[in-house]
């Protein structure tokens, strides 16, 4: 691991984030994986290293005790994960309430200030699609701020497609002003071969 960070290092990245993260898996299949050892500890032990090497990092976290780990490992933002985001084409079609994601962020974000009282903590994710989403979860949670990911690359642009090819199948199509030369009827056309062949006179 230390070798792939140096190279993101050497290519110009300043930041590491632990994402993909198997935080987004649950059931039998994240159970599989964390005792074939590729659980969520390997990710801290990741931000760990890194922290140690001097890249900025962000963390994305589920839970309290996730937040923890995660800034006692020396992260220095953590990211509270509320779930796929909710809208658009292709979003998440059920989640936790607006309520309830703001009471797991501050959670969140009271676990990891436990640990480290001046790490930055932003909400993610979830019902947290829109910027009035991100006020609500502001006034309830004392956070920092927020994340975006669909909510910014995604839902804004599928919106805009949408309206705008409404836009141009909405419009009315004129009658042509050129008129065009009028085709004569086919008529037979002589010919040695045994089969009748029928042409246009123009």
């Amino acid at each position: 691991m230390e070798a792939f960070l140096w190279k993101v290092g050497e290519a110009g990245f300043s930041g590491i984030n632990n994402f993909p993260t198997i935080g987004m898996i649950d059931g039998k299949f994240r159970a599989a994986l964390e005792e074939t050892g590729m659980g969520y500890d390997k990710e801290v032990e990741m931000i760990a290293l890194a922290h140690e090497m001097d890249f900025f990092t962000t963390a994305y976290v589920f839970n309290p005790e996730e937040a923890r780990q995660m800034a006692k490992a020396g992260c220095d933002c953590i990211l509270a994960h509320m779930g796929l985001t909710v809208g658009g084409a292709i979003g998440a079609k059920e989640t936790m309430s607006l309520q309830e994601a703001a009471e797991q962020t501050e959670k969140i974000a009271e676990a990891a200030r436990s640990v480290n009282h001046d790490v930055f903590v932003l909400c993610h994710g979830g019902p947290i699609s829109s910027p009035s989403d991100v006020e609500e979860v502001l006034k309830r949670a004392p956070i920092h701020g927020f994340v975006g990911a669909s909510s910014m690359e995604r839902i804004p642009v599928e919106k805009g497609i949408r309206e705008t090819t409404a836009k141009f199948a909405a419009l009315k199509i004129k009658k042509s002003p050129l008129k065009r030369k009028k085709q004569k009827p086919l008529r037979k056309i002589e010919s040695d071969k045994p089969s009748q062949v029928w042409g246009t006179e123009w």
